[in-house]
């Protein structure tokens, strides 16, 4: 059974206890419904994979099962193989979703991750810290092997975790502090610690500033943002998976 999904958000990736670094991703599909595919190999998203897809943009894929493949109801499993990626929607329509779909964190928090474990809000941005992260545990889950059992590639584990303090819209929301697990962040880490490497920063301090200017004075500029939160797969607690803006471009 082939399925359409809206990528809403892609997740930074995470080690895996058996196999390679895996990315969540989450979104709306072709029929409206909330869905969160994974595993997905953090391989299909390097610059030479022809399955490479960004954020806002369609793909389609085989549904291995279309029953949930863990206990949250919107999760399924893919025949990672079968990805397409597909054409980029426009922020307008993406923004007519969104609206339809926005939510607040006390209304998620208020019902079973069997009902849903999935959602969009709107922020009211109140702080980003930093925190250092347990690294020597993820070194010791460190992948082995990928899906095809070849030697996996390994990659760099943060050694910070990063996290929004906010408002959700909500009439009795007293703040939320909520981890944030954002590609974009990951990225942005990875590239800031390579220029501390190279000398280019003076300390973890500078670092982390060119982070927050990135991920929370500039995002208090933007005309609106919204955070994308689904429970982790252990702990149902609710964590930022995706992080939606528009760009210069963008018309709403």
């Amino acid at each position: 059974m082939e399925e359409k999904l809206l990528v809403l958000a892609k997740a930074s990736p995470v080690v895996s206890k058996k196999y390679e670094s895996l990315v969540c991703i989450g979104g709306i599909t072709n029929n409206g419904k909330w869905r969160r595919i994974y595993p997905v190999p953090w391989e299909c998203f390097w610059k030479t994979s022809p399955t490479a897809f960004k954020k806002k943009s369609w793909i389609q894929y085989e549904l291995i099962d279309n029953n949930p493949s863990d206990h949250r109801v919107e999760s399924r499993k893919i025949n990672f193989k079968s990805i397409k990626p597909l054409e980029e929607e426009k922020y307008k329509k993406i923004r007519e979703l969104i609206q339809q779909n926005l939510t607040t964190l006390e209304d998620l928090q208020s019902k079973s991750h069997r009902e849903v474990s999935l959602g969009i809000i709107k922020p009211e941005i109140i702080d980003f810290i930093e925190e250092e992260a347990d690294t020597e545990k993820l070194r010791n889950k460190k992948a082995q092997k990928t899906l095809d059992m070849k030697d996996a590639v390994p990659i760099d584990i943060a050694e910070k975790k990063y996290s929004y303090k906010f408002k959700c819209g909500h009439p009795n929301c007293k703040g939320h502090k909520l981890l944030c697990e954002d590609w974009e962040l990951g990225e942005l880490y990875r590239s800031c610690k390579d220029y501390l490497k190279r000398g280019k920063y003076k300390d973890e301090n500078e670092l982390f500033q060119k982070i927050k200017n990135k991920m929370f004075d500039e995002m208090k500029k933007k005309e609106e943002i919204f955070f994308v939160v689904g429970t982790h797969y252990r702990f149902d607690t609710y964590i930022i998976i995706g992080i939606l803006y528009p760009k210069k471009s963008d018309k709403f």
